[in-house]
């Protein structure tokens, strides 16, 4: 793959034009072109760049050729690329770089395209590695209605305003873009039919073997009139698109199969009302033997195509209405964004994802419309892959977090806060989405308040103790401060409960403590939230906080006079079972002291523990038998036991130490060493 990758850049490093462009794989072809995916190195724009390589027709099996053909496969390629600089419209594809030779290749550059359509119906000429996206693509009746309506609407823009024939509508020349859209394009053979005053020009469709066949008109979506009776028309585009709607359907197959063959093309076209359309949706009948007839005369419009029932249905209608969505007014756009949520799940995943989601991350720069977008936009979002999610949804989603007003936007944000945990890294919802909820803890709007307060515990579990402590604990307790309503405060102090586990000692002893002793409401709800909120401290403080701090406050909230019984009851409970768990630590603390002092003294007045005496059977205990080394034991080891030496202290002649405790009395080293080992305890 580097290899194709770099011999394609070698081709094009010679042209002015794609050497702006970063080449990446090839994603499609098209007869002789093959199409690669672009990356313009300024701007980052995405493209499709079309290449055509002359060795395929210059080399050794070609050497019929005489530089006569050679030129008009040239001129027919390149006609593709100039005819489409011409015309501009939403149906036909785009060229964002004009056509450029030089002496190896033929190319230009356009909207970025996933594949033509002949490749999605199982042709991959030209096209090697063939791409899974191709190669495992089923098409939906909905993407085939959108798309034959699509290619309706260039035709009409064709024959109605550019008065152009396109004279080849084959697969080769419709593209489908990233977005989802068909696309006409293959120019080659186009013709402008705009001066009525000159000869319609015609030229024989004589096959010529020596020519590529893509290089050449189709027989098989050839009109009659244009084949038996010269006669150039609008109308030989019609004929073309009922063979290409056959041929959709049929994976591949078009109605005629004439094998470039004139002989056999007449033939077929005697046969014409034999052609069996029972395969076909029935709405597409009536419209294929108004297509595909012998006589132009008998054939619909392209304008007349649109209209037919093939495409009367709810989301068909859908997607036309998005398509002319800028040209709505603000009612229609409201209303028909609050329908669409009810429609969306009808939808193919593949539309959703590649052309409703596109459409409606372009409407949010309409405010006013958010809270009805927004809502379709999530609906979408949970079928996405949280790397399509990050680039797709959240990128574009991030400029609105902090836009409060309307404020359902930021609260329809809020209400999925489980979708964008779901589909980000720890890091990224860090980073791209808790600015959501900064932003709406420090909105003016209760409903916004009251929402966010309710969602942080829903989150609390994925943050990080930094981001609790440093960003969104100031936040709340900004809020609690602040806010005069008493439910705001009360889920303030249920959010802050769900906190507490992530607060150290430090927080919780200077801001979170002093903020409750704060409160100057006496109203009952309050006095019990903020009861729950100390008991959730309690269980894992310490207990000179919870002697100090928490039990005299419960203490003093628990004899206002709004509480009722069953409200002081609850306090009750909670001071006695804190009074509890000090008593517990404390008394626990004490005794500990008590034996390290009683050990102290043991030492340091000559005794011996009962331990020291006590016999130990170190070889069972390491795993031995017993047996010696050289028939002796070593460092003192005799029968298994072990004989602890002397306490220097014992033996007060001629020991220093000895006559230094004896001289100092020892009560008072018992006392000397309890209080370094107690103030040890103590730190």
């Amino acid at each position: 793959m580097f290899q194709q990758v770099k011999t394609v850049v070698s081709y094009v490093a010679g042209t002015s034009t794609l050497r702006q462009y970063d080449l990446g794989e090839q994603v499609a072809s098209s007869g002789l072109w093959k199409i690669f995916a672009g990356t313009k190195k300024t701007t980052g724009q995405k493209v499709a760049v079309f290449m055509f390589e002359k060795k395929i027709i210059d080399n050794p099996l070609r050497k019929g050729y005489d530089k006569k053909e050679t030129e008009r496969v040239y001129t027919v390629l390149k006609k593709e690329a100039s005819q489409l600089s011409r015309l501009r419209h939403p149906s036909l594809l785009e060229v964002v770089e004009a056509v450029e030779e030089t002496r190896t290749v033929i190319t230009f550059a356009t909207e970025p395209i996933l594949a033509s359509l002949s490749n999605l119906l199982g042709n991959y000429d030209n096209l090697s590695p063939i791409p899974s996206d191709i190669k495992s693509f089923d098409m939906d009746e909905l993407e085939i209605q959108k798309g034959l309506l699509q290619v309706g609407k260039g035709l009409q823009f064709c024959h109605n305003d550019a008065k152009i024939v396109h004279s080849n509508l084959v697969p080769e020349a419709i593209f489908v873009n990233t977005k989802g859209d068909w696309k006409i394009g293959g120019f080659g053979f186009g013709t402008f039919l705009n001066n009525p005053d000159s000869p319609v020009p015609y030229e024989y469709p004589d096959y010529d073997v020596r020519i590529p066949s893509y290089a050449q008109k189709n027989y098989d979506y050839m009109a009659p009139e244009y084949v038996l009776d010269e006669n150039l028309d609008f109308a030989n585009d019609m004929f073309a698109l009922g063979c290409l709607i056959y041929t959709v359907h049929r994976h591949g197959k078009p109605p005629m199969e004439n094998h470039n063959s004139i002989h056999t093309y007449r033939k077929n076209i005697e046969n014409l009302s034999s052609i069996n359309y029972d395969h076909l949706p029935y709405h597409l009948h009536e419209v294929m033997y108004n297509l595909i007839t012998r006589y132009p005369s008998q054939r619909m419009t392209a304008a007349e195509f649109q209209t037919c029932k093939y495409f009367d249905n709810v989301l068909v209608s859908t997607v036309k209405f998005f398509e002319s969505f800028p040209e709505k007014t603000a009612d229609d756009k409201a209303n028909f964004m609050k329908g669409l949520i009810r429609i969306l799940p009808q939808f193919p995943e593949r539309v959703l994802v590649r052309k409703i989601l596109p459409s409606l991350l372009q409407e949010m720069k309409d405010h006013s419309l958010l809270a009805y977008t927004l809502p379709n936009i999530f609906f979408i979002a949970q079928k996405l892959s949280p790397n399509d999610f990050c680039e797709k949804v959240l990128t574009p989603l991030k400029p609105i977090f902090s836009v409060s007003e309307p404020m359902q936007n930021m609260i329809t944000c809020l209400d999925n806060i489980d979708l964008f945990q779901q589909k980000t890294s720890s890091y990224i919802f860090k980073e791209d989405v808790m600015p959501l909820i900064y932003h709406a803890l420090e909105a003016k709007t209760p409903a916004i308040q009251d929402k966010v307060l309710k969602v942080i515990p829903a989150i609390a579990d994925s943050l990080d103790i930094s981001t609790v402590k440093v960003s969104l604990f100031p936040r709340i307790q900004n809020l609690f401060i602040h806010t005069t309503l008493l439910s705001i405060k009360v889920i303030a102090l249920v959010c802050l409960q769900s906190l507490i586990k992530f607060l150290d000692n430090f927080t919780i002893t200077e801001k979170l403590i002093p903020l409750l002793k704060g409160i100057k409401t006496k109203e009952a709800t309050v006095m019990v939230t903020t009861l729950s909120v100390f008991e959730e401290m309690g269980k894992n403080g310490e207990k000179d906080v919870i002697a100090t701090e928490i039990i005299p406050q419960l203490w003093r909230l628990s004899v206002v006079p709004t509480l009722n019984l069953q409200q002081f009851q609850k306090f009750m409970d909670v001071i006695k079972k804190l009074s509890m768990k000090v008593e517990q630590d404390h008394s626990r603390q004490l005794q500990d002291i008590r034996n390290i002092e009683d050990n102290t003294k043991k030492y340091v007045e000559g005794g011996k523990s009962s331990d020291d005496v006590v016999p130990v059977d170190f070889e069972k205990l390491v795993g031995s038998s017993g047996g010696t080394i050289n028939g002796n034991t070593r460092n003192g080891i005799s029968n298994g036991a072990i004989e602890i030496p002397s306490d220097p202290f014992d033996t007060p002649g001629n020991n220093p130490v000895a006559e230094f405790m004896t001289t100092l009395g020892s009560s008072n080293m018992v006392r000397f060493y309890s209080k370094i080992l107690l103030s040890n305890i103590l730190k």
